[in-house]
């Protein structure tokens, strides 16, 4: 309705001015229907090729990057060695061992010990902590790290490993030389040991010569000394030629007579001893 309203009035205008003109009223009127058509052939041209206005776009808020996330400064300490070192219970090889840190293995650190090449580290193959020893360790300066301060454990008390007993053997059988007075005596002698006390007694030829005798062996078990009786009295001391040796040497009467003696083989020479 309204357009139809709009096109009358531009009819009535085009034909009041081709009037203005000079034109006849026909001619007016033909040339006013003749503008009004061309006005609304323009205004449907206009009306189709404009649809209906599009929206422009609301500002759509972007979503933020992530940023970038800090790296945090390192709150743990590691340290790792260049060859496998032994960790211990405490800061020396007098400690007992607990592991082993295998070469380029990182493990954490624990405490720092002041005036040491050790340091506390976690233990990475079981429960609890030890002591490393920093020697081939890629860094020994963790102050940046602000660690406690480890306390010693007691030093271990060493363990004496008591020496072998030598073997020195007095007890059981020996064949015995016995010299005196341009006289040499042989025969048997049979001993037992109890304790470091000694006791033996023998019989010698030519003569059938008897002997007992007592004594005590020495610290080390390679001397012993004592007294004897039965054919004739007085001291007597001997002496086991070597470790593992089957012969000994010593005297009678403070030395006045030669003794020794022989599990196998031949007597000792010299004979008498000292």
């Amino acid at each position: 309705m309204k357009r139809t309203r709009t096109l009358t009035g531009l009819l009535l205008v085009a034909v009041w001015l081709a009037a203005c003109g000079g034109q006849s009223t026909d001619a007016a009127i033909a040339t006013g229907i003749a503008q009004t058509l061309q006005i609304s052939q323009l205004e449907t041209a206009a009306a189709n090729n404009s649809g209906p206005a599009t929206a422009l776009p609301e500002n759509t808020a972007q979503p933020e990057a992530d940023a970038p996330a800090e790296t945090p400064t390192p709150g743990v300490a590691y340290v790792s060695v260049s060859t496998d070192t032994h960790c211990r219970f405490g800061p020396s090889q007098h400690y007992k061992l607990i592991t082993t840190i295998l070469a380029g293995q990182p493990v954490e650190v624990l405490k720092t010990f002041a005036g040491s090449d050790y340091v506390v580290v976690k233990n990475p193959n079981a429960a609890g902590d030890c002591w490393l020893w920093l020697r081939y360790a890629d860094t020994s300066d963790f102050s940046a790290y602000q660690l406690p301060t480890a306390t010693q454990p007691p030093t271990p008390t060493p363990t004496i490993t008591p020496s072998p007993t030598p073997s020195y053997d007095w007890s059981g059988n020996w064949s015995i030389r016995v010299y005196h007075g341009g006289v040499e005596r042989t025969g048997a002698m049979s001993c037992s040991v109890s304790g470091m006390n000694l006791t033996c007694s023998a019989v010698t030829n030519p003569g059938a010569f008897a002997y007992s005798f007592t004594g005590t062996i020495a610290p080390g078990y390679q001397t012993a000394s004592g007294s004897f009786g039965g054919t004739g009295s007085g001291v007597w001391a001997a002496k086991i030629t070597a470790l593992g040796s089957p012969q000994f040497i010593g005297n009678l009467d403070t030395g006045s007579w030669e003794f020794c003696g022989t599990r196998s083989g031949g007597y000792p020479s010299p004979c008498q001893w000292p």
